[in-house]
Protein backbone atom coordinates (compact mmCIF):
# COMPACT_ATOMS: atom_id res chain seq x y z
CA UNK A 1 0.00 0.00 0.00
CA UNK A 2 2.70 2.63 0.81
CA UNK A 3 4.19 1.31 -2.26
CA UNK A 4 1.56 2.58 -4.21
CA UNK A 5 0.63 5.65 -2.92
CA UNK A 6 4.68 6.46 -3.18
CA UNK A 7 3.98 5.94 -7.05
CA UNK A 8 0.94 7.57 -6.80
CA UNK A 9 2.66 10.58 -5.63
CA UNK A 10 5.74 10.91 -7.54
CA UNK A 11 3.89 10.34 -10.59
CA UNK A 12 1.52 13.12 -9.93
CA UNK A 13 4.50 15.44 -9.18
CA UNK A 14 6.37 14.10 -12.35
CA UNK A 15 3.20 14.83 -14.17
CA UNK A 16 2.95 18.24 -12.69
CA UNK A 17 6.70 18.84 -13.24
CA UNK A 18 5.81 17.82 -17.25
CA UNK A 19 3.17 20.14 -17.45
CA UNK A 20 5.15 23.07 -15.65
CA UNK A 21 8.48 22.47 -18.06
CA UNK A 22 5.93 21.64 -20.98
CA UNK A 23 6.72 24.48 -24.06
CA UNK A 24 4.27 26.65 -24.83
CA UNK A 25 2.90 29.29 -27.41
CA UNK A 26 0.42 31.94 -27.35
CA UNK A 27 -2.68 31.72 -28.60
CA UNK A 28 -1.94 34.91 -30.82
CA UNK A 29 1.37 33.69 -31.87
CA UNK A 30 0.96 30.09 -33.37
CA UNK A 31 4.11 28.49 -35.81
CA UNK A 32 2.16 29.48 -38.75
CA UNK A 33 1.88 32.98 -37.77
CA UNK A 34 1.91 35.95 -40.15
CA UNK A 35 1.23 39.72 -40.58
CA UNK A 36 -2.40 40.21 -39.93
CA UNK A 37 -2.96 36.83 -37.79
CA UNK A 38 -5.68 37.65 -35.22
CA UNK A 39 -8.39 36.14 -32.49
CA UNK A 40 -11.44 37.88 -31.85
CA UNK A 41 -10.26 41.06 -32.61
CA UNK A 42 -6.66 40.83 -30.54
CA UNK A 43 -3.49 40.47 -32.95
CA UNK A 44 0.25 41.23 -32.40
CA UNK A 45 1.97 43.57 -34.95
CA UNK A 46 5.20 42.89 -36.78
CA UNK A 47 7.58 44.63 -34.78
CA UNK A 48 10.95 43.18 -36.93
CA UNK A 49 11.36 46.85 -38.44
CA UNK A 50 13.00 47.92 -35.32
CA UNK A 51 16.59 49.52 -35.28
CA UNK A 52 19.41 49.93 -38.09
CA UNK A 53 18.05 49.40 -41.45
CA UNK A 54 14.94 47.76 -40.43
CA UNK A 55 18.02 45.07 -38.91
CA UNK A 56 18.65 44.08 -41.92
CA UNK A 57 22.26 44.99 -41.66
CA UNK A 58 24.39 44.74 -38.37
CA UNK A 59 26.01 48.51 -37.72
CA UNK A 60 28.96 49.09 -39.23
CA UNK A 61 32.28 49.54 -37.43
CA UNK A 62 34.21 52.34 -39.56
CA UNK A 63 37.83 52.60 -39.33
CA UNK A 64 38.81 54.98 -42.09
CA UNK A 65 39.26 57.92 -42.03
CA UNK A 66 39.71 58.18 -38.32
CA UNK A 67 41.21 61.25 -36.20
CA UNK A 68 43.13 61.12 -33.32
CA UNK A 69 41.46 64.57 -31.30
CA UNK A 70 44.81 64.58 -29.22
CA UNK A 71 47.02 64.68 -32.07
CA UNK A 72 47.94 67.86 -34.80
CA UNK A 73 45.84 70.09 -35.54
CA UNK A 74 43.55 69.54 -32.70
CA UNK A 75 45.64 68.22 -29.55
CA UNK A 76 42.86 68.09 -27.41
CA UNK A 77 43.98 67.79 -23.75
CA UNK A 78 42.70 64.41 -22.66
CA UNK A 79 44.04 64.64 -18.62
CA UNK A 80 41.06 66.81 -17.56
CA UNK A 81 43.13 69.76 -16.98
CA UNK A 82 41.73 71.82 -19.75
CA UNK A 83 38.72 72.23 -21.43
CA UNK A 84 38.54 70.10 -24.89
CA UNK A 85 35.12 71.40 -26.25
CA UNK A 86 36.62 73.35 -28.80
CA UNK A 87 38.80 70.47 -30.03
CA UNK A 88 37.04 67.72 -30.00
CA UNK A 89 34.01 69.66 -31.94
CA UNK A 90 36.62 70.83 -34.63
CA UNK A 91 37.55 67.49 -35.47
CA UNK A 92 33.44 66.42 -36.10
CA UNK A 93 33.40 70.10 -38.03
CA UNK A 94 36.32 69.57 -40.54
CA UNK A 95 35.46 65.20 -41.00
CA UNK A 96 32.00 66.81 -41.42
CA UNK A 97 33.43 68.91 -44.22
CA UNK A 98 34.74 65.75 -45.81
CA UNK A 99 32.29 63.43 -45.69
CA UNK A 100 32.84 61.78 -42.41
CA UNK A 101 34.67 59.39 -40.76
CA UNK A 102 35.87 58.06 -37.40
CA UNK A 103 36.36 61.26 -34.18
CA UNK A 104 38.56 59.05 -32.04
CA UNK A 105 39.18 59.94 -28.03
CA UNK A 106 41.95 57.74 -26.95
CA UNK A 107 42.14 56.77 -23.28
CA UNK A 108 41.82 59.70 -20.77
CA UNK A 109 39.00 62.64 -19.28
CA UNK A 110 37.82 64.93 -21.96
CA UNK A 111 36.36 68.15 -19.59
CA UNK A 112 33.91 69.77 -22.04
CA UNK A 113 30.98 72.55 -21.56
CA UNK A 114 28.08 73.47 -23.64
CA UNK A 115 28.47 76.38 -26.36
CA UNK A 116 24.68 76.79 -26.61
CA UNK A 117 22.65 73.80 -26.70
CA UNK A 118 25.19 71.33 -26.70
CA UNK A 119 28.64 70.38 -25.46
CA UNK A 120 29.52 68.26 -28.45
CA UNK A 121 26.91 68.43 -31.22
CA UNK A 122 27.20 65.62 -34.28
CA UNK A 123 25.02 67.53 -37.22
CA UNK A 124 25.93 65.70 -40.42
CA UNK A 125 25.93 62.40 -41.78
CA UNK A 126 28.61 59.42 -41.45
CA UNK A 127 30.13 60.65 -38.16
CA UNK A 128 31.83 58.19 -35.31
CA UNK A 129 32.36 59.36 -32.34
CA UNK A 130 34.47 56.82 -30.58
CA UNK A 131 36.33 56.28 -27.32
CA UNK A 132 38.73 53.53 -26.07
CA UNK A 133 35.75 52.01 -23.88
CA UNK A 134 33.46 53.16 -20.95
CA UNK A 135 36.12 51.98 -18.83
CA UNK A 136 38.75 54.56 -20.03
CA UNK A 137 37.33 57.14 -22.36
CA UNK A 138 35.01 59.88 -20.07
CA UNK A 139 33.60 63.07 -21.38
CA UNK A 140 33.38 65.10 -18.59
CA UNK A 141 30.88 68.29 -17.96
CA UNK A 142 31.48 70.35 -15.83
CA UNK A 143 28.64 72.78 -16.71
CA UNK A 144 26.03 72.44 -13.64
CA UNK A 145 23.19 75.02 -14.85
CA UNK A 146 22.39 72.45 -17.60
CA UNK A 147 18.38 73.24 -18.14
CA UNK A 148 17.39 71.87 -21.18
CA UNK A 149 21.08 71.46 -22.54
CA UNK A 150 22.88 68.05 -23.54
CA UNK A 151 26.51 67.17 -23.19
CA UNK A 152 26.21 65.58 -26.56
CA UNK A 153 23.78 66.34 -29.43
CA UNK A 154 22.98 64.61 -32.79
CA UNK A 155 20.72 66.48 -35.07
CA UNK A 156 21.39 67.87 -38.43
CA UNK A 157 21.14 71.66 -38.84
CA UNK A 158 17.90 73.35 -39.34
CA UNK A 159 15.52 70.54 -38.68
CA UNK A 160 12.17 71.55 -38.15
CA UNK A 161 10.47 68.16 -37.21
CA UNK A 162 7.61 65.96 -38.13
CA UNK A 163 4.95 68.30 -38.16
CA UNK A 164 6.56 70.97 -40.96
CA UNK A 165 5.88 69.47 -44.44
CA UNK A 166 8.39 70.14 -46.88
CA UNK A 167 5.97 71.14 -50.31
CA UNK A 168 2.53 70.07 -50.77
CA UNK A 169 0.27 68.54 -47.80
CA UNK A 170 -2.09 66.43 -49.52
CA UNK A 171 -5.17 64.39 -47.53
CA UNK A 172 -5.64 60.96 -47.42
CA UNK A 173 -8.76 59.93 -49.80
CA UNK A 174 -9.62 56.59 -47.48
CA UNK A 175 -9.40 55.88 -43.61
CA UNK A 176 -6.35 53.83 -42.98
CA UNK A 177 -5.96 51.20 -40.26
CA UNK A 178 -2.77 49.67 -38.33
CA UNK A 179 -0.88 46.89 -39.91
CA UNK A 180 -1.92 48.70 -43.28
CA UNK A 181 1.33 49.56 -45.91
CA UNK A 182 -0.67 50.69 -48.65
CA UNK A 183 -2.54 54.20 -48.25
CA UNK A 184 -4.37 56.15 -50.87
CA UNK A 185 -4.12 59.56 -51.48
CA UNK A 186 -6.07 62.59 -52.80
CA UNK A 187 -3.19 63.42 -55.57
CA UNK A 188 0.19 61.46 -55.10
CA UNK A 189 1.77 63.57 -58.06
CA UNK A 190 4.27 65.20 -55.60
CA UNK A 191 5.76 62.33 -54.53
CA UNK A 192 8.11 60.14 -56.06
CA UNK A 193 9.69 57.03 -54.80
CA UNK A 194 12.93 56.81 -51.78
CA UNK A 195 11.03 60.18 -50.55
CA UNK A 196 11.12 60.59 -46.68
CA UNK A 197 7.23 61.50 -45.34
CA UNK A 198 5.23 61.52 -42.50
CA UNK A 199 1.52 60.11 -41.73
CA UNK A 200 -0.44 62.05 -39.68
CA UNK A 201 -3.80 62.80 -38.27
CA UNK A 202 -4.87 65.32 -35.85
CA UNK A 203 -6.72 64.84 -32.18
CA UNK A 204 -9.63 66.15 -33.02
CA UNK A 205 -12.76 66.35 -30.87
CA UNK A 206 -14.10 63.14 -32.74
CA UNK A 207 -10.85 60.99 -32.00
CA UNK A 208 -10.51 62.76 -28.39
CA UNK A 209 -14.48 61.50 -28.16
CA UNK A 210 -13.65 58.16 -29.36
CA UNK A 211 -11.09 57.55 -26.51
CA UNK A 212 -13.43 58.65 -23.75
CA UNK A 213 -11.05 61.64 -23.17
CA UNK A 214 -13.39 64.87 -23.99
CA UNK A 215 -12.54 67.70 -21.55
CA UNK A 216 -8.91 65.44 -20.66
CA UNK A 217 -7.52 65.96 -23.93
CA UNK A 218 -7.19 68.72 -26.42
CA UNK A 219 -6.02 69.48 -29.77
CA UNK A 220 -2.97 70.82 -28.43
CA UNK A 221 -1.34 67.55 -28.72
CA UNK A 222 0.70 66.08 -31.21
CA UNK A 223 -1.33 63.62 -33.42
CA UNK A 224 -0.79 60.42 -34.53
CA UNK A 225 2.45 60.31 -36.67
CA UNK A 226 4.55 57.67 -38.53
CA UNK A 227 7.81 58.82 -40.21
CA UNK A 228 7.58 56.37 -43.68
CA UNK A 229 10.03 56.46 -46.62
CA UNK A 230 7.58 55.61 -49.78
CA UNK A 231 8.90 52.21 -51.50
CA UNK A 232 6.71 53.19 -54.72
CA UNK A 233 3.83 55.48 -55.64
CA UNK A 234 1.34 54.32 -58.07
CA UNK A 235 -0.07 57.02 -59.86
CA UNK A 236 -2.83 55.16 -61.59
CA UNK A 237 -4.61 54.51 -57.74
CA UNK A 238 -2.98 57.67 -56.03
CA UNK A 239 -1.72 55.60 -53.76
CA UNK A 240 1.66 54.92 -52.01
CA UNK A 241 3.70 52.32 -50.48
CA UNK A 242 5.11 52.13 -47.53
CA UNK A 243 8.21 50.62 -46.10
CA UNK A 244 6.83 50.19 -42.77
CA UNK A 245 3.32 48.99 -42.05
CA UNK A 246 0.72 51.81 -39.96
CA UNK A 247 0.78 51.30 -36.65
CA UNK A 248 -2.56 52.82 -35.41
CA UNK A 249 -6.20 54.04 -37.98
CA UNK A 250 -5.82 56.98 -39.11
CA UNK A 251 -9.25 58.78 -40.05
CA UNK A 252 -9.87 61.09 -42.94
CA UNK A 253 -12.32 62.76 -40.36
CA UNK A 254 -9.25 64.04 -38.20
CA UNK A 255 -7.69 65.24 -41.27
CA UNK A 256 -5.29 61.73 -42.07
CA UNK A 257 -2.56 63.70 -44.52
CA UNK A 258 1.05 62.78 -45.60
CA UNK A 259 3.65 65.16 -46.56
CA UNK A 260 7.24 65.02 -47.04
CA UNK A 261 9.87 66.31 -44.49
CA UNK A 262 13.45 67.07 -44.78
CA UNK A 263 16.42 64.06 -44.95
CA UNK A 264 17.01 63.52 -41.44
CA UNK A 265 20.81 62.63 -40.00
CA UNK A 266 22.07 59.47 -40.82
CA UNK A 267 24.67 56.44 -40.95
CA UNK A 268 25.93 58.51 -37.79
CA UNK A 269 26.93 57.05 -34.08
CA UNK A 270 28.32 57.55 -30.27
CA UNK A 271 30.09 54.98 -29.02
CA UNK A 272 32.66 52.74 -26.29
CA UNK A 273 32.92 56.04 -24.08
CA UNK A 274 31.28 56.87 -20.66
CA UNK A 275 29.80 60.36 -19.54
CA UNK A 276 29.56 62.15 -16.46
CA UNK A 277 28.86 65.46 -15.19
CA UNK A 278 29.49 67.27 -12.11
CA UNK A 279 26.84 67.56 -9.62
CA UNK A 280 24.92 70.61 -8.70
CA UNK A 281 25.56 72.37 -5.40
CA UNK A 282 22.80 74.51 -5.39
CA UNK A 283 19.70 74.31 -3.00
CA UNK A 284 15.99 73.77 -3.88
CA UNK A 285 15.27 69.74 -5.12
CA UNK A 286 11.95 69.37 -4.48
CA UNK A 287 8.97 67.72 -7.30
CA UNK A 288 8.34 70.80 -8.89
CA UNK A 289 11.42 72.86 -7.59
CA UNK A 290 11.80 72.86 -11.45
CA UNK A 291 9.71 75.66 -12.11
CA UNK A 292 11.27 78.26 -9.02
CA UNK A 293 14.30 80.35 -10.35
CA UNK A 294 17.39 79.66 -8.52
CA UNK A 295 17.22 76.38 -7.38
CA UNK A 296 19.49 73.83 -8.48
CA UNK A 297 16.55 71.58 -9.83
CA UNK A 298 15.44 74.76 -11.96
CA UNK A 299 19.12 74.57 -13.27
CA UNK A 300 19.36 71.07 -14.08
CA UNK A 301 15.81 70.36 -15.08
CA UNK A 302 15.48 69.34 -18.66
CA UNK A 303 18.62 68.32 -19.36
CA UNK A 304 20.33 65.43 -21.05
CA UNK A 305 23.42 63.06 -21.42
CA UNK A 306 22.65 62.49 -24.78
CA UNK A 307 20.21 63.85 -26.85
CA UNK A 308 19.55 62.33 -30.36
CA UNK A 309 16.56 64.28 -32.81
CA UNK A 310 15.76 63.77 -36.36
CA UNK A 311 17.69 60.66 -37.07
CA UNK A 312 17.56 57.58 -39.05
CA UNK A 313 19.93 54.97 -39.18
CA UNK A 314 21.94 56.28 -36.73
CA UNK A 315 23.31 54.05 -33.23
CA UNK A 316 24.60 54.64 -29.86
CA UNK A 317 26.55 51.64 -28.07
CA UNK A 318 28.84 50.66 -25.49
CA UNK A 319 28.10 53.94 -24.02
CA UNK A 320 27.83 54.52 -20.30
CA UNK A 321 27.35 57.19 -17.10
CA UNK A 322 30.02 57.54 -14.62
CA UNK A 323 30.43 59.24 -11.39
CA UNK A 324 33.03 61.72 -11.35
CA UNK A 325 35.57 61.52 -8.50
CA UNK A 326 34.84 65.17 -7.59
CA UNK A 327 31.08 64.39 -6.46
CA UNK A 328 30.41 64.08 -3.41
CA UNK A 329 27.31 62.47 -3.77
CA UNK A 330 26.62 59.20 -6.09
CA UNK A 331 25.24 60.74 -8.92
CA UNK A 332 26.77 60.45 -12.85
CA UNK A 333 24.38 63.02 -14.50
CA UNK A 334 22.11 65.64 -13.38
CA UNK A 335 18.94 64.45 -14.82
CA UNK A 336 18.28 62.57 -17.74
CA UNK A 337 20.08 59.89 -19.84
CA UNK A 338 19.01 58.98 -23.67
CA UNK A 339 16.08 61.03 -25.46
CA UNK A 340 15.31 59.48 -28.76
CA UNK A 341 13.24 62.04 -30.41
CA UNK A 342 11.53 62.45 -33.78
CA UNK A 343 14.15 59.73 -34.88
CA UNK A 344 13.66 56.19 -36.41
CA UNK A 345 15.32 53.28 -37.20
CA UNK A 346 17.93 53.93 -34.60
CA UNK A 347 19.43 50.97 -32.65
CA UNK A 348 20.90 51.47 -28.55
CA UNK A 349 23.25 48.75 -27.87
CA UNK A 350 25.09 47.98 -24.87
CA UNK A 351 24.35 50.77 -22.95
CA UNK A 352 24.03 51.59 -19.22
CA UNK A 353 23.15 55.02 -17.70
CA UNK A 354 22.40 55.50 -13.77
CA UNK A 355 21.83 57.82 -11.15
CA UNK A 356 20.38 61.03 -11.54
CA UNK A 357 21.03 63.97 -9.14
CA UNK A 358 17.21 65.61 -9.72
CA UNK A 359 14.38 63.36 -9.85
CA UNK A 360 11.71 65.82 -9.33
CA UNK A 361 8.56 66.18 -11.74
CA UNK A 362 8.58 67.90 -14.81
CA UNK A 363 10.27 64.84 -17.13
CA UNK A 364 13.08 64.65 -14.87
CA UNK A 365 15.05 61.61 -13.83
CA UNK A 366 14.26 59.63 -16.76
CA UNK A 367 17.37 57.41 -18.35
CA UNK A 368 16.14 56.11 -21.93
CA UNK A 369 12.84 58.59 -23.30
CA UNK A 370 11.79 56.76 -26.62
CA UNK A 371 9.68 59.78 -28.70
CA UNK A 372 10.18 58.29 -31.80
CA UNK A 373 9.05 55.40 -34.39
CA UNK A 374 10.60 52.10 -34.72
CA UNK A 375 13.94 52.29 -32.66
CA UNK A 376 15.85 49.71 -30.58
CA UNK A 377 17.48 49.26 -27.48
CA UNK A 378 18.90 45.98 -26.64
CA UNK A 379 21.22 45.05 -24.28
CA UNK A 380 21.09 47.65 -22.05
CA UNK A 381 20.40 49.04 -18.92
CA UNK A 382 18.91 51.99 -16.59
CA UNK A 383 19.31 52.50 -12.57
CA UNK A 384 18.42 54.24 -9.90
CA UNK A 385 16.67 57.00 -11.13
CA UNK A 386 12.62 58.22 -11.22
CA UNK A 387 11.75 56.26 -14.19
CA UNK A 388 14.08 54.14 -16.14
CA UNK A 389 12.14 53.50 -19.31
CA UNK A 390 9.92 55.64 -20.91
CA UNK A 391 7.31 55.76 -24.36
CA UNK A 392 5.87 59.30 -24.43
CA UNK A 393 3.14 60.70 -26.81
CA UNK A 394 1.89 59.65 -29.92
CA UNK A 395 4.34 59.66 -32.63
CA UNK A 396 6.31 56.86 -30.03
CA UNK A 397 5.58 53.86 -31.61
CA UNK A 398 6.84 50.45 -33.15
CA UNK A 399 10.12 50.61 -31.00
CA UNK A 400 11.89 47.83 -29.28
CA UNK A 401 13.03 47.15 -25.88
CA UNK A 402 15.13 43.67 -26.43
CA UNK A 403 16.61 42.37 -23.40
CA UNK A 404 17.25 44.98 -21.23
CA UNK A 405 16.78 45.74 -17.30
CA UNK A 406 15.55 48.02 -15.40
CA UNK A 407 16.96 48.30 -11.62
CA UNK A 408 16.01 50.43 -8.06
CA UNK A 409 13.75 52.91 -10.14
CA UNK A 410 12.46 55.28 -7.81
CA UNK A 411 9.39 55.41 -9.78
CA UNK A 412 8.91 52.42 -12.91
CA UNK A 413 9.55 52.42 -16.10
CA UNK A 414 6.26 53.37 -18.23
CA UNK A 415 4.14 54.19 -20.79
CA UNK A 416 3.87 57.83 -19.55
CA UNK A 417 1.64 59.92 -22.22
CA UNK A 418 -0.80 60.77 -24.51
CA UNK A 419 -1.71 57.11 -26.62
CA UNK A 420 2.36 56.04 -27.57
CA UNK A 421 1.44 52.84 -28.69
CA UNK A 422 2.20 49.24 -30.11
CA UNK A 423 5.47 49.26 -28.79
CA UNK A 424 6.72 46.09 -27.42
CA UNK A 425 9.22 45.19 -24.38
CA UNK A 426 10.52 41.93 -25.06
CA UNK A 427 12.69 39.74 -22.64
CA UNK A 428 13.21 42.77 -19.94
CA UNK A 429 14.39 41.68 -16.75
CA UNK A 430 12.67 44.64 -13.58
CA UNK A 431 14.69 44.33 -10.28
CA UNK A 432 13.19 46.29 -7.92
CA UNK A 433 11.24 48.21 -10.65
CA UNK A 434 7.80 47.29 -12.61
CA UNK A 435 6.51 47.79 -16.46
CA UNK A 436 3.37 50.01 -15.93
CA UNK A 437 0.64 50.93 -19.01
CA UNK A 438 -1.72 52.04 -17.20
CA UNK A 439 -4.04 55.37 -16.73
CA UNK A 440 -2.13 58.44 -15.81
CA UNK A 441 -4.57 61.17 -14.11
CA UNK A 442 -1.48 63.30 -14.49
CA UNK A 443 -0.28 66.16 -16.22
CA UNK A 444 -0.82 70.10 -17.53
CA UNK A 445 -2.77 68.46 -20.13
CA UNK A 446 -3.70 65.13 -18.77
CA UNK A 447 -1.68 62.35 -19.57
CA UNK A 448 -4.61 59.65 -20.10
CA UNK A 449 -4.50 56.62 -21.54
CA UNK A 450 -0.62 55.85 -22.32
CA UNK A 451 -0.77 53.29 -24.84
CA UNK A 452 -2.76 51.17 -27.23
CA UNK A 453 -1.83 47.61 -28.48
CA UNK A 454 1.69 47.29 -26.90
CA UNK A 455 3.35 43.93 -26.01
CA UNK A 456 5.16 43.07 -23.12
CA UNK A 457 6.44 39.93 -23.72
CA UNK A 458 8.22 37.43 -21.29
CA UNK A 459 9.51 39.75 -18.72
CA UNK A 460 11.61 38.61 -15.97
CA UNK A 461 11.14 39.92 -12.37
CA UNK A 462 13.91 40.03 -9.65
CA UNK A 463 12.51 42.28 -7.15
CA UNK A 464 9.26 43.88 -6.63
CA UNK A 465 9.02 47.48 -6.38
CA UNK A 466 7.84 48.97 -3.17
CA UNK A 467 4.46 50.29 -4.92
CA UNK A 468 3.31 46.69 -6.01
CA UNK A 469 3.93 43.20 -5.86
CA UNK A 470 4.02 42.80 -9.74
CA UNK A 471 6.44 42.52 -12.81
CA UNK A 472 4.09 44.19 -14.75
CA UNK A 473 0.75 47.07 -14.53
CA UNK A 474 -1.17 46.84 -17.66
CA UNK A 475 -4.62 48.77 -18.76
CA UNK A 476 -4.20 50.05 -21.68
CA UNK A 477 -6.93 51.66 -24.32
CA UNK A 478 -8.54 49.11 -26.10
CA UNK A 479 -6.30 45.61 -25.94
CA UNK A 480 -3.00 45.58 -24.34
CA UNK A 481 -0.90 42.33 -24.21
CA UNK A 482 1.02 40.64 -21.39
CA UNK A 483 2.77 37.27 -22.50
CA UNK A 484 4.78 35.12 -20.72
CA UNK A 485 6.39 36.34 -16.56
CA UNK A 486 9.25 34.59 -14.69
CA UNK A 487 11.38 34.80 -11.78
CA UNK A 488 10.85 34.67 -8.51
CA UNK A 489 8.64 38.11 -9.11
CA UNK A 490 6.40 37.61 -12.06
CA UNK A 491 3.14 38.63 -10.48
CA UNK A 492 1.10 40.24 -13.07
CA UNK A 493 -1.82 43.25 -12.23
CA UNK A 494 -4.43 43.84 -14.86
CA UNK A 495 -6.70 47.13 -14.10
CA UNK A 496 -10.04 47.99 -15.16
CA UNK A 497 -12.03 51.12 -15.03
CA UNK A 498 -11.32 54.89 -16.89
CA UNK A 499 -13.01 53.22 -20.28
CA UNK A 500 -10.18 51.26 -20.72
CA UNK A 501 -12.27 48.00 -21.50
CA UNK A 502 -11.70 45.16 -22.48
CA UNK A 503 -9.57 44.04 -20.02
CA UNK A 504 -5.78 43.43 -21.18
CA UNK A 505 -4.87 40.23 -22.80
CA UNK A 506 -2.70 37.60 -20.69
CA UNK A 507 -1.37 34.20 -20.62
CA UNK A 508 1.48 32.43 -18.96
CA UNK A 509 1.90 34.94 -15.85
CA UNK A 510 4.53 32.52 -14.58
CA UNK A 511 5.48 30.74 -16.79
CA UNK A 512 7.77 32.52 -19.20
CA UNK A 513 10.81 30.07 -18.93
CA UNK A 514 8.86 27.77 -21.50
CA UNK A 515 7.38 30.38 -23.14
CA UNK A 516 8.49 29.89 -27.51
CA UNK A 517 9.03 31.45 -28.88
CA UNK A 518 11.75 33.38 -26.37
CA UNK A 519 11.97 36.64 -28.20
CA UNK A 520 9.15 37.99 -29.88
CA UNK A 521 11.39 40.40 -31.70
CA UNK A 522 14.16 37.88 -33.06
CA UNK A 523 11.30 35.28 -34.61
CA UNK A 524 9.78 37.68 -35.96
CA UNK A 525 12.73 39.66 -37.86
CA UNK A 526 13.69 35.77 -39.20
CA UNK A 527 10.54 35.34 -40.55
CA UNK A 528 10.58 38.47 -42.19
CA UNK A 529 14.22 37.98 -43.16
CA UNK A 530 14.27 34.45 -44.47
CA UNK A 531 10.92 34.41 -45.78
CA UNK A 532 9.50 32.07 -43.16
CA UNK A 533 6.13 31.80 -42.52
CA UNK A 534 6.66 28.40 -40.26
CA UNK A 535 9.04 28.48 -37.28
CA UNK A 536 9.23 24.99 -34.71
CA UNK A 537 9.65 25.66 -31.29
CA UNK A 538 13.26 25.59 -31.08
CA UNK A 539 13.50 28.20 -33.44
CA UNK A 540 14.20 25.84 -36.27
CA UNK A 541 13.16 26.42 -40.20
CA UNK A 542 10.71 24.35 -41.64
CA UNK A 543 10.00 25.87 -44.59
CA UNK A 544 9.96 28.96 -46.74
CA UNK A 545 7.03 30.83 -48.70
Amino acid sequence: MKVFVLFWLSGGILLALNAYYQEWRSELYPVDWEPGYSVNGKFLHDFSYAGYHYGEKEIPVISDPLVDVTRSPYYADNTGAEYATKAIQKAIDDLATKGGGVVYLPEGTYKVKPRGNNALTIHSDNIVLRGDGPDKTFILNTETNMRFKSIIGMEPAGYAGWYTPEGDVVFLSADAVEMDIVIYAENVSSFANGDRIVVTSDFTDDFIAEHKMTGKWTSEIYGVAFARTIKEVNYNEHSILLDIPLRYYLKQRDNARVYRIRPPIQESGIESLAIGNLQNHSSGWGGRDFDITGTGAYEVHGSYAVKIRFAENCWIRNVTSFRPKENTMNVHLLSNGLHLYQSRLVTVESCYFERSQYNGEGGNGYMYVLESNDCLIKSSTAAHTRRNFSFKKAFSNGNVIHNSKSKDGILLTDFHMHLSMSNLFDNHTVDNDFIAAAYRPWGTIEHGHPTTQSVIWNTRGERYHKYGEFCVQSQQWGYGYVIGTQGPASSVKLMTGKNTEPVDHLEGEGMGATLRPVSLYQDQLTRRLKGLNHVDQTGAEIHRK
